[in-house]
């Protein structure tokens, strides 16, 4: 499996880096992910296991190395994260429309 994308990796530091002034508990839940474990969340997202959307297979950021989800932080600080991400020219899940994903950063 790939790491991060180089551009987005210092994004990524600075972002969990952003999250844990906001809350200390923050954490990375994903990173770059392979096609085997994109499909695995892909059917679970589909078949209902799993409250947060996943994209088919080879079309998620995830797989490209340039998306990261992170964990331990209540939806108000996930938007006060998103805006911060989004002010840094990201795309934040919680503005997704139609597919809500709060925990979701990518660039």
């Amino acid at each position: 499996m790939k790491g991060y994308n180089s551009a987005f990796r210092p994004f990524v530091d600075a972002l969990l880096e952003a999250a844990r002034r906001i809350n200390p508990n923050a954490y990375i839940t994903s990173g770059p992910r392979d096609s085997k474990k994109q499909e695995a969340l892909y059917h679970d997202y589909i078949t209902g296991k799993s409250k947060y959307p996943a994209a088919k297979p080879g079309s998620s950021k995830h797989e490209q190395g340039r998306a990261v989800d992170i964990g331990g932080m209540s939806l108000s600080q996930l938007r006060r994260l998103g805006r911060i991400w989004k002010s840094w020219g990201g795309r934040w899940g919680g503005s997704f429309r139609g597919r809500k994903d709060p925990i979701h950063f990518d660039g």
